[in-house]
């Protein structure tokens, strides 16, 4: 492999040398950089080669003698800052030992220099220090950003809809909205509909009517949540809807959307949406899913919290 030139800039132009002048920082890269200081030293690599902005740094300090210390600005103007046992430390050319000839804990200053520096010693301290991205955020942070954004599905439980009927866990009341997606649904005959209760209440009722006003009670076979939802041979795709779930003093307004079905021709495809009005102002905690006749045999069920 043939010699890589280093390069450093003495204030004027680029000149090929050995690094005897001071970098901050150095940079690996195939072409002069631009706007460069005093001191920086290039690499001229094949190609670009970053190692993060001002990671690895180079000071230089000349002696006036009797120094046993050094720390703030070295002769380039460059504040001395290091990451403790990530240093090394050269003395007119000779590397020192940690512990032995100096002592470097604070990432500020050396301290500790055996013997103490003599006019024109130059004491040289390159270290990689901590890089750090401004305006970031923790995992933590953009978790809370999420979990409190109006608007954001959150997945509460999914579920397989089979046997007599499948009911919820106990539905978290953190949320706005329920929003209750089940696909893949075959029901053993075209007779029979999906039916849904809330907290397994059997007296579960609803207002089917477009008259909100109304104070007709029907139970969940007068809501027909989906009527004949699949012949046996295709799926069948439901969506319900349920805002103000966990609210204890209005009555739930129930949505379902329905595509199905309804006859036994494959291509045959039914669209039906429904609505209604749960008359009980109790907090909705689990809902329970299952068929008018027979049970669930397939299907799949997925209730999302909305913010």
């Amino acid at each position: 492999m043939a010699a890589v030139p280093i390069y450093v800039w003495n204030g004027t132009a680029w000149q090929e040398t050995g690094p005897t002048i001071p970098a901050n920082p150095i940079k690996y890269q195939a072409s002069a950089p631009s706007s460069p200081s005093t001191g920086d030293i290039w690499v001229d690599s094949d190609g670009d080669v970053t190692t993060g902005s001002q990671q690895f740094q180079r000071f230089r300090f000349v002696a006036s003698g009797g120094e046993t210390t050094i720390s703030g600005a070295d002769a380039n103007g460059a504040v001395l800052a290091y990451t403790a046992g990530l240093e090394q430390v050269v003395l007119n050319g000779a590397v020192l030992v940690r512990g032995h000839d100096y002592t470097a804990t604070n990432g500020t200053s050396i301290t500790g220099l055996s013997p103490a520096l003599v006019a024109n010693d130059v004491l040289e301290v390159f270290s990689f220090i901590a890089f750090t991205v401004a305006n970031t955020y923790t995992q933590s942070q953009v978790d809370g950003l999420f979990n409190s954004a109006n608007g954001i599905l959150t997945s509460l439980e999914t579920g397989t809809l089979t046997g007599a009927s499948v009911t919820t866990s106990t539905l978290s009341g953190s949320y706005r909205d329920l929003y209750v997606v089940i696909k893949n649904l075959q029901p053993a005959t075209d007779a029979t509909s999906l039916r849904m209760r809330f907290n397994g209440d059997a007296n579960t009722r609803y207002n089917a009517s477009n008259n909100v006003g109304s104070t007709s009670a029907f139970d969940e076979s007068s809501m027909g949540l989906t009527g004949n939802i699949d012949n046996g041979t295709s799926n069948g795709l439901i969506r319900m809807t349920i805002p103000e779930y966990a609210n204890t003093t209005t009555w739930k307004f129930v949505d379902v959307v329905a595509i199905y079905n309804d006859s036994t021709t494959a291509t045959s495809v039914g669209y039906r949406r429904q609505y209604g009005f749960y008359n009980q102002t109790s907090a909705i905690t689990t809902l329970t899913f299952f068929m008018s006749s027979g049970n669930l045999t397939s299907g799949t069920y997925t209730v999302y919290g909305v913010k």
